[in-house]
């Protein structure tokens, strides 16, 4: 690359050297035109000689593979739907915290109620939620 370099840097002393001392008359654009060619074939002359298979055996695929955010999406879903729940039994009259937890794999994913009434909050919940699909548990509310 240095060695390129250098010989365009020195096509061009000499294409402007030579454009000093010639005439401006008569021929004037047509050496104009030749030196401009000159420093052209200087440039461009180094890419004949390179190595194109070397090049085009570069794998421009990478390794980085795309995040997985399907465990953030699953427990934000699970989230919001727990809020949603919480806000439809408490519409109903009765008090309760709900908790929805991912299933991973095959497992379902795991509903938990708080509350003083687990046998109207199951009932209700399992309505809302659809009864198959969840595993269901109730418990005491959190203090």
């Amino acid at each position: 690359m240095k060695l390129w370099a250098l010989n365009v840097c020195v096509a061009c002393i000499l294409a402007g050297a030579l454009d000093l001392f010639l005439p401006r008359q008569g021929s004037f654009k047509s050496i104009k035109t030749v030196l401009a060619l000159y420093i052209l074939v200087s440039v461009v002359t180094p890419a004949a000689g390179a190595d194109w298979t070397g090049l085009a055996s570069l794998s421009f695929e990478t390794s980085v593979q795309p995040a997985d955010y399907s465990d953030y999406v699953s427990g934000y879903a699970c989230q919001s739907l727990a809020v949603q729940t919480q806000a439809r039994l408490a519409a109903a009259g009765i008090q309760a915290q709900v908790q929805i937890e991912p299933g991973s794999g095959e497992a379902a994913p795991k509903v938990t109620l708080f509350t003083n009434q687990p046998q109207e909050a199951l009932e209700l919940a399992k309505e809302l939620l659809g009864e198959t699909g969840y595993s269901w548990e109730t418990a005491e509310p959190k203090t």
